[in-house]
C-alpha cells in the first residue's frame, strides 16, 4: 500500500527531527533540509508537521519560509545535556520563544544516561520550565525512557546496539526510575498540557497503558515509531482497538521522521502508521523503511479505526493542544536573537527573508 491508498484525511505530523544539519551546517544545507520537509508534506499528504532542533532556531527558519505548514518547536535540554543551558531562567525563556513564534517545547526528555549524567525531570533544573510551560499553556513533546528491551542484553537488537542504545552496562537510570519522575511533574502540574513521545514505551503493557491516561488526564501520547509499538498492539489488536477508540481524544500521531533519511523512508513511516490505524490489514515491515523498523516474523494487524477517531488522532488533538494555526514568526527578532547568540549561519538565512 502506497500513501496515495490512503484515506482522504487532514493529518499533521506532531513528531518530525531535523536530520540534514547534524553534520553540516551551512546555507545549502538550511535551504536543501527546508525544502526535503515541504516534499514530505506534499508526498506525505500531510496537512503540516511540528518539527523541531537545537538551538539554532531553524524551525523558525522553515516556518516563516513556508507560512501554514509547519509548526516548530523550542529547544530545552535533554537530561543528559544540561550544559548547553547551564542555568536557564525559565520565566523569562519561554515567553521570550512565545514571542519569536514557537508554538511548543521539545521534542526533550530523558532518553537513558548513566547516573553521573542524568538529571531528573523533576530536580530543581527543570521545576521552571514546567511551571512555565504549565503557567502559559506552551505544549510539551516530551521523551521519557526506551523500549523495555534494551535494557537486557539478550533482548536489544543489533541495530539498537550500533547506536548506543543498550542499558545493560554501566550504571544507567532504570526505566521505572524514569517512570517515577515524569510521574512526580505530573502530580505537581497538573494542567501541564503534555505529549508522551512513542506510546511512553507502554505497548507491551495495555492495562498500565489506560491506568496512566486515567490518572494524568493532561498527558496524551503519541505514536511515533519504533515498531515495536505496532507489534505489541498487534499481539492484543482487539483490546487495543477498544483502548484506541475510547481514548481517542489522548492520541496524537507522529513518526519521528528523521531517523529516517531519505523520502522513501519517510513515507514509508506515514504509510505504516496510518495503514495500522486506518485499515485491517495484516502486513511487515516494507523494504522501503529504515534500518530502525525491525522486520518481525509476525505481521502488524491493522485496528481499523472509525473516522471520528482517526480525526481526533489525525490533527484534531494536535489542534487543541499546539492551537489550529501555528504562530507567526517575528523574522526581525529572530534575525537579532541569532546574532546576539552568535548564529551567523542563521541570522544571513534570517535576512534573506527580511528581502
Amino acid at each position: 500500500m502506497g500513501v496515495s491508498e490512503l484515506a482522504d484525511s487532514r493529518v499533521i505530523d506532531c513528531h518530525v527531527h531535523i536530520w540534514m544539519l547534524r553534520k553540516t551546517f551551512d546555507e545549502e544545507s538550511i535551504h536543501g533540509q527546508t525544502e526535503a520537509l515541504v516534499e514530505i508534506i506534499e508526498k506525505g499528504r500531510l496537512e503540516g508537521m511540528y518539527a523541531f532542533d537545537s538551538l539554532s532556531h531553524f524551525p523558525l527558519y522553515f516556518k516563516a519560509r513556508h507560512p501554514g505548514l509547519f509548526y516548530a518547536g523550542g529547544y530545552a535540554p535533554w537530561t543528559g545535556r544540561i550544559d548547553q543551558m547551564p542555568d536557564p531562567d525559565w520565566a523569562t525563556y519561554i515567553p521570550r520563544l512565545i514571542e519569536l513564534g514557537y508554538d511548543g517545547i521539545g521534542e526533550m526528555g530523558s532518553k537513558p544516561t548513566t547516573r553521573d549524567a542524568h538529571v531528573p525531570l523533576d530536580s530543581p533544573y527543570y521545576r521552571g520550565l514546567w511551571e512555565a510551560c504549565e503557567e502559559h499553556k506552551f505544549p510539551v513533546l516530551c521523551h521519557i525512557g526506551d523500549v523495555e528491551d534494551f535494557w537486557h542484553e539478550e533482548t536489544t537488537p543489533g541495530w539498537a546496539k550500533e547506536r548506543g542504545w543498550g542499558y545493560y552496562r554501566g550504571d544507567y537510570t532504570s526505566l521505572e526510575e524514569l517512570y517515577t519522575e515524569i510521574e512526580n511533574v505530573l502530580d505537581r502540574h497538573p494542567e501541564l498540557p503534555i505529549t508522551l513521545c512513542h506510546f511512553l514505551f507502554l505497548s507491551p503493557h495495555l492495562e498500565r497503558a489506560e491506568e496512566f491516561l486515567e490518572t494524568y488526564p493532561n498527558a496524551c501520547l503519541d505514536l511515533s515509531l519504533g515498531v515495536e509499538l505496532m507489534y505489541n498492539i498487534s499481539r492484543r489488536r482487539d483490546d487495543y482497538r477498544d483502548f484506541f477508540i475510547h481514548h481517542d481524544t489522548r492520541i496524537l500521531f507522529g513518526t519521528d521522521i528523521g531517523m529516517s533519511t531519505t523520502l522513501p523512508q519517510h513515507l514509508a513511516r506515514i504509510t505504516m502508521i496510518r495503514r495500522f490505524l486506518e485499515t485491517g490489514d495484516e502486513f511487515h515491515t516494507p523494504d522501503s523503511a529504515d534500518d530502525l523498523l525491525t522486520r518481525y516474523e509476525l505481521p502488524y494487524v491493522g485496528l481499523d479505526l472509525p473516522k471520528s477517531s482517526l480525526e481526533r488522532i489525525y490533527a484534531g488533538n494536535f489542534r487543541r493542544l499546539w492551537g489550529d494555526e501555528a504562530r507567526k514568526v517575528d523574522v526581525d527578532l529572530a534575525l537579532a536573537t541569532c546574532l546576539r547568540e552568535g548564529g551567523t549561519v542563521m541570522a544571513e538565512a534570517f535576512k534573506g527573508l527580511q528581502e
